[in-house]
């Protein structure tokens, strides 16, 4: 399905990856009443194999340290998996999506930051089941400063020439991460 070119690269961001996101949303099942901490555990362990590749090849294709430096958050999935007595050092890592130039990065960088959105609602749910605050930084995303970092992303993220790459980029990074937190 391809969406008229007038529409903003975030309007056709959201219509074009509807499918992926839900496929991703509907497996994971982080706000359904059966999660439980060992299960959190889990899915945190998983994140932490997607971010541990991502993170670093993202920072390569944008090459904009100090617009990515404050949405890194690999080092929020180390300190909730250490409060659980998890070692992430030695988990598996995930192949992380191509993102081949800076349109693919944004992209990729959609959806990634488009989850400090959903963690807002995940955390919630995480009250119900009794999770230290130690263990639960990387659903806070970036806590208070979500919506205005979330605005400030939009507006970088309008202003790609390459709005094909955008779309690339974030088909592929909502597919290969599906693929690797559904594994199993």
């Amino acid at each position: 399905m391809s969406i008229a070119a007038d529409i903003s690269i975030r309007d056709r961001l959201r219509a074009e990856t509807r499918p992926d996101h839900d496929r991703l949303e509907n497996g994971l099942r982080l706000a359904d009443p059966g999660l439980t901490p060992a299960r959190y555990r889990a899915v945190l362990e998983r994140f932490y194999g997607f971010w541990a590749g991502w993170e670093p090849r993202l920072a390569a294709a944008l090459g904009d340290d100090a617009f990515f430096a404050p949405r890194r958050r690999l080092y929020l999935l180390q300190d909730d998996l250490r409060a659980l007595g998890i070692r992430p050092e030695g988990l598996p890592a995930c192949l992380p999506p191509p993102l081949r130039d800076r349109g693919e990065a944004m992209g990729s960088l959609y959806v990634m930051e488009g989850s400090t959105l959903g963690g807002r609602v995940i955390l919630k749910r995480l009250d119900e089941i009794g999770l230290a605050e130690g263990a639960r930084s990387y659903f806070a995303g970036h806590g208070e400063a979500t919506g205005a970092m979330w605005r400030s992303f939009l507006a970088r993220l309008e202003a790609e020439p390459d709005a094909e790459a955008v779309l690339r980029g974030a088909k592929d990074t909502f597919a290969t991460l599906a693929d690797w937190m559904l594994e199993g």
